[in-house]
């Protein structure tokens, strides 16, 4: 990694309380904000920050127990209308938030912060402390930043002294969609000391006959919660190709886990030690049972 979470959090304690970084940097707290994307959403809730929050869009997820916000759009198409109803003070918003909207927006006199999908654990962390500076809870991103960063740490520390396994991992059909270099699933292998066999692909489309010809050690099927049965059916079809030596080492795995596509720092260093738990299973059960992935 060229900066671990736990690096920035140390940097940002010594830095004190003035010094906020990228957006942060120029931005007084808000008080009243809309988020425009899923994954900002869910930080604003881990960060206990969700009083400030006034809008969200229908693909945004509420936690249980908590009061429903009014939705102002989807991800890609947003209502301007309403969220000037809402007289927010800023709008988070997404890289899939269209341009034009954006522009709508700020020609109404309201601010917009848009915020890059991160690629990696280290500017998801970035992404969730400016976040915490933003709204004023930037003591609860650093507690949160530098505990998913210790775990994260051990994980890929324990991995850097095991042999490299190689991994392929199914996050699409028709075509077969695989997930290349600069996406949280590669971060994902390769922190838990994998190697992603379809990692130099440009576009995440991979064959079959490469995945043959590459026999991967362990082979992932990645699903969104409601996609199960697609994922198992997928199981069932790589199980057909007796060769692989993920198959005949029965290492096929459905996973059938949200924080997969879309994790917060909290969330990436729980579904990192899945990762690590089919690649490397004997490490993972000694780290397991380390009183740090209790809390």
């Amino acid at each position: 990694m060229k900066k671990t979470g736990l690096t920035l959090v140390l940097f940002c304690l010594l830095a004190g309380p003035g010094v906020l970084t990228g957006h942060a940097a120029e931005q007084t707290l808000l008080n009243r904000v809309v988020s425009s994307g899923p994954l900002i959403t869910d930080m604003i809730y881990q960060l206990g920050a969700d009083p400030h929050l006034v809008g969200v869009t229908s693909y945004c997820t509420i936690p249980e127990g908590k009061e429903k916000k009014p939705v102002i759009g989807t991800v890609i198409q947003i209502n301007v209308e309403e969220i000037v109803r809402l007289q927010p003070d800023a709008v988070f918003a997404s890289t899939l938030t269209r341009v034009k909207q954006i522009q709508a927006l700020r020609n109404q006199g309201i601010q917009v912060i848009q915020f890059d999908n991160p690629p990696d654990f280290d500017t998801l962390c970035d992404m969730l402390l400016e976040l915490g500076a933003l709204l004023g809870r930037k003591q609860a991103a650093l507690d949160i930043v530098e505990t998913a960063a210790a775990k994260v740490n051990l994980i890929r520390q324990t991995a850097e002294t095991l042999e490299k396994r190689k991994v392929f991992i199914q996050i699409g059909i028709k075509p077969l969609k695989t997930a290349e270099q600069g996406t949280f699933i590669n971060n994902y292998i390769e922190l838990a000391g994998g190697t992603n066999i379809a990692g130099h692909t440009g576009s995440g489309i991979f064959s079959r006959e490469h995945v043959l010809k590459e026999n991967p050690d362990v082979i992932f099927v990645a699903t969104m919660g409601t996609a199960t049965k697609s994922g198992i059916a997928q199981k069932d079809a790589w199980m057909k190709f007796t060769a692989l030596n993920a198959v005949k080492n029965n290492e096929v795995h459905v996973l059938a886990d949200d924080s997969v596509f879309s994790p917060t720092p909290q969330t990436f260093a729980k579904t990192l030690m899945l990762f690590f738990s089919h690649i490397h299973p004997k490490a993972a059960q000694d780290l397991a049972s380390m009183e740090i992935f209790h809390e």
